[in-house]
């Protein structure tokens, strides 16, 4: 239930409740913030109803009596639809309310939803969030952050409760392509691992102790632990679907395009992931690239 200081904090609604939004809402609920919440399915919704929050029927009704809105959704074409489709909430958003959009659109849609809310008289601030679900639910999230500083600082409050680091990283379109950089990253390490994996697997060398020397060298990292470990005990429990990073492999190619900046290893490791897809994967989590890997192998 919410703290007793209830009443010092803002209004917040938060819209969209999937894997991150549901952690990342109940730790705004557990901060004591009044809670107004909706997503297209009702399960979550009700779900943080039982623990305080306050339920709307749709995303306009939600915002009616917020200071800050959240949204957290899965791609641009259904943050569109929830701010500006039929029942869209900026056309019910009191003017000065500010808007937290902490889902992976790209920079160009957050430069596009950022001028829409400007018309409206509502602030928006790109807030992409990495760090799975384990992170949402434990309100660890490393937060980047796009748009004015002043603004950034305003939504600390708010922001803090659901991470422990916040990088305000420039104007509009610079915390979303810093995600997206991040996320070709992951992108890289994740295939590099998955092809190690199945060679090893066919020379008869354990990941175990692949990921053993590999932790013991320079090149450690926490990453390997958590996917490679993922991938040595074939747990493709979802923290981060494949589909989505596909979704966010593609954006970023299309930017790097803008930029006449050819990415051949992200075009090559998009073709990979879609494999998967095409696999059947997209619904589990990014370690099953390692599946697409075995199957590209002629294994499984």
């Amino acid at each position: 239930m919410p703290s007793a200081s209830t009443a010092a904090r803002p209004p917040v609604a938060f819209l969209g409740l999937g894997l991150m939004g549901r952690g990342m809402a109940k730790n705004l609920l557990t901060n004591g913030f009044p809670l107004t919440v909706w997503n297209r399915s009702p399960g979550p919704v009700e779900a943080l109803a039982a623990e305080g929050a306050e339920r709307a029927a749709s995303p306009r009704e939600a915002v009616a009596r917020a200071e800050f809105v959240i949204t957290c959704v899965s791609d641009p074409p259904a943050l569109r639809e929830v701010a500006l489709g039929e029942a869209g909430f900026l056309a019910g958003c009191p003017r000065g309310t500010r808007w937290i959009e902490t889902s992976t659109i790209g920079p160009a849609a957050s430069r596009e939803l950022g001028e829409a809310a400007a018309a409206r008289g509502v602030a928006f601030l790109e807030a992409p969030v990495t760090g799975s679900k384990n992170g949402a639910r434990d309100g660890t999230l490393t937060i980047m952050t796009g748009g004015p500083r002043e603004l950034h600082d305003a939504c600390e409050s708010v922001l803090a409760a659901f991470s422990t680091t916040r990088i305000h990283c420039g104007p509009l379109g610079a915390g979303s392509l810093v995600k997206l950089i991040g996320n070709t990253l992951i992108s890289f390490m994740l295939e590099g691992l998955a092809e190690s994996a199945v060679v090893a697997e066919r020379a008869g060398v354990s990941l175990a102790k692949v990921l053993e020397v590999v932790q013991a060298s320079g090149m450690a990292s926490p990453y390997w632990a958590f996917k490679g470990g993922a991938m040595e005990r074939r747990d493709f429990e979802t923290h981060f679907a494949i589909d989505l990073l596909h979704k966010d492999q593609a954006l970023m190619l299309g930017e790097a395009a803008t930029h006449r900046v050819p990415m051949p290893g992200l075009a090559a490791i998009h073709q990979v992931t879609m494999a998967a897809r095409a696999l059947g994967h997209g619904r589990e989590d990014i370690a099953a690239q390692l599946l697409a890997v075995e199957g590209l192998a002629g294994l499984g």
